[in-house]
């Protein structure tokens, strides 16, 4: 069956004459509704890039590939002659500077008493700012001028201000237009979110005295590492590290020189560090340390290099330059074994070579001669001083 539609002419229905319509055009155009209109669609425009740029940004890992992401996005419409990131953790006083030059990394960076003055300022303003009109408000802020600044950025999360961002004029000279400083503004904020939760996870994920990973962090890792040599069939080892008498190093010396002590091994150890490699404050004065794609020779010469480097490490504190060493113990990653097992056989080995002597490192062999050396060596040197000197042939004996 075939369904006809009847189509009946409407008078009403009539052609609007060309001329008409451009009249309406031009009488569009000239109040301006046209411009409007078309600076609608550009913000729009920009609003649908920046929504897309910011979910890319805020999924950045690191606050290094936040900073190029948003450097990218930036270089896609000007060049600013000098831009600042500067930003206070949420531990420790020291603040962390990314400077840029005409986009390209920068050793510069902005006084500390510069940053303090605009963190002022910011405090009671949430929005960013021409720096001339901060520069009038607060006077003339020494230092920051050598940076001929445009427009200052306040970085803030739930914690509130933690951080500002500094940029100058570009390199062409050419104002910012409104467009290009409204898709900046809303970039920084969605940066400064992301930064945060940067900071926040970082500071979750590390011990607040040395900057190093925690003990959960350090677990998570080697799960993670002993997935992957057992997928791949690579070789990995986890040392384990105590500071030899610290307990008299602090007696000694006080706890404040303990504490720079404890900073200074962590700064060596990691600059002892491979990539890939993880290291963890455990607790007190024990360190480890997980030693990926090496084996047992590897894994001794790592070892062995902490050693010396902290060793020959000098502390300065209260105009003396103090010295402590460490005792290692090495386990190689059992596939068979458990992250907590691993973790025990390492300070087995830990424990050998504080019976040893102390500074130096010891090697967790398994199996029942290994099991025996250790047991042996620990037998050793928790003995009575008295037995020990019974056992002990009266030449072989010393002070």
């Amino acid at each position: 069956m075939v369904y006809h539609r009847d189509v009946s002419y409407d008078p009403d229905l009539t052609t609007v004459p060309a001329a008409d319509i451009l009249t309406q055009y031009q009488q569009l155009s000239q109040s301006g509704a046209l411009e409007n209109l078309e600076m609608l669609r550009r913000e729009n425009r920009e609003l649908d890039r920046l929504v897309s740029d910011a979910a890319v940004l805020v999924a950045l890992p690191t606050i290094p590939a936040m900073l190029d992401f948003t450097i990218d996005k930036l270089l896609e419409r000007f060049v600013p002659e000098f831009l600042g990131f500067i930003i206070e953790p949420p531990r420790g006083a020291r603040l962390s500077q990314f400077c840029y030059r005409n986009l390209k990394p920068s050793d510069e960076t902005v006084p500390i008493e510069s940053y303090r003055k605009l963190k002022q300022f910011f405090l009671t303003k949430p929005f960013s700012e021409r720096y001339e009109t901060i520069r009038k408000e607060t006077g003339l802020i020494a230092g920051i001028h050598n940076f001929a600044p445009e427009l200052v950025f306040p970085l803030r999360g739930i914690s509130g201000l933690y951080g500002l961002v500094v940029l100058g004029r570009t390199v062409l000279g050419n104002e910012y237009s409104d467009l290009e400083r409204m898709y900046v503004d809303r970039l920084m904020r969605f940066l400064a979110v992301g930064i945060q939760n940067g900071l926040h996870h970082y500071s979750s994920i590390t011990d607040p005295k040395t900057g190093l990973y925690n003990h959960e962090f350090f677990m998570r890792r080697l799960e993670e590492e002993m997935a992957r040599c057992k997928r791949n069939g690579s070789k990995a080892a986890v040392l384990m590290l105590d500071v030899d008498h610290f307990k008299r190093f602090n007696d000694q010396y006080g706890h404040m020189a303990g504490d720079e002590a404890l900073e200074s091994l962590a700064t060596e150890l990691k600059k002892a560090m491979r990539t890939g490699d993880a290291v963890a404050r455990f607790g007190g004065e024990e360190f480890c340390v997980l030693a990926v794609e090496c084996d047992e020779g590897g894994a001794r010469d790592i070892a062995e290099r902490i050693r010396e480097c902290i060793e020959a490490m000098p502390i300065e504190f209260g105009g003396e330059t103090l010295k402590i060493t460490v005792s290692v113990g090495i386990c190689m990653l059992d596939l068979e074994s458990t992250p907590k097992q691993l973790l025990d056989d390492a300070d087995k080995a830990l424990y050998a070579s504080k019976a040893g002597g102390r500074n130096q490192c010891t090697l967790f062999r398994p199996g029942f001669l290994g099991r025996a050396t250790l047991a042996r060596a620990t037998r050793a040197a928790t003995e009575p001083q008295g037995a020990k000197q019974a056992s002990t042939p009266a030449a072989q004996r010393t002070d």
